[in-house]
C-alpha cells in the first residue's frame, strides 16, 4: 500500500476514529478499576460503540431525507453507514485488551492501562495527522496532536467527573 493510499485512509476514518476513541476513553475511565469482569466490558465497550455508530447512522440518514425530500435509497444506507462504521474503529484495540484480560492473559489492571494507551495514541495520530495535513510542519503536527489529546482528555475528564 502506497503511502499516498495510506494517508488518504487516515484522513477518511478520522471523524469516525476521533469520535469513537473519546466515546471508548470515557467508557474505559469510568469504569474504576478494577474491572472485575473484563469479558463483560468488552462485549459493553463494543456495542456502546455499534449503538452509537447505528445512531449516527440513521441520524445521518434522516437529515438526507430532510435535505431532499425523498425516501433513503440504498446507496444512501450504504454511504451513511460507511461513514458511521469507522467509529468501530476505535472499539477494537481496547476492546481486545479486556478479552485478553477475560482470558487470564493480562490482568484487568493492565487492560485498562492498555486500552487508555491505545486510545490515547490513536488521538495523537489523528492530531497529527490533521496539524500535518493543516500546515505541513513538524510543529503544526505537534501542536495538532496535543490539541486533539488535549480535547480528548478534557471530554473525558468530564465524562469521569459526571460519573
Amino acid at each position: 500500500m502506497t503511502t499516498t493510499r495510506r494517508t488518504a485512509q487516515i484522513d477518511a476514518t478520522a471523524f469516525g476514529v476521533i469520535y469513537g476513541t473519546i466515546m471508548v476513553l470515557a467508557l474505559v475511565i469510568s469504569a474504576h478499576p478494577p474491572v472485575e469482569a473484563p469479558g463483560r466490558f468488552a462485549v459493553v465497550l463494543f456495542a456502546s460503540v455499534f449503538a452509537v455508530a447505528l445512531a449516527k447512522a440513521y441520524a445521518e440518514l434522516c437529515e438526507r431525507m430532510l435535505e431532499t425530500g425523498q425516501p433513503a435509497r440504498s446507496e444512501d444506507f450504504r454511504d451513511v453507514w460507511h461513514h458511521a462504521r469507522t467509529v468501530l474503529l476505535a472499539a477494537n484495540g481496547p476492546a481486545l485488551a479486556f478479552l485478553l484480560a477475560s482470558a487470564g492473559l493480562i490482568t484487568g489492571e493492565a487492560a485498562q492501562l492498555a486500552a487508555q494507551v491505545v486510545a490515547l495514541a490513536a488521538l495523537g495520530v489523528y492530531g497529527a495527522r490533521i496539524g500535518w495535513r493543516v500546515r505541513g510542519t513538524v510543529l503544526s503536527a505537534v501542536l495538532g496532536a496535543a490539541l486533539t489529546l488535549g480535547i480528548g482528555a478534557g471530554i473525558t475528564t468530564l465524562k469521569y467527573l459526571a460519573h
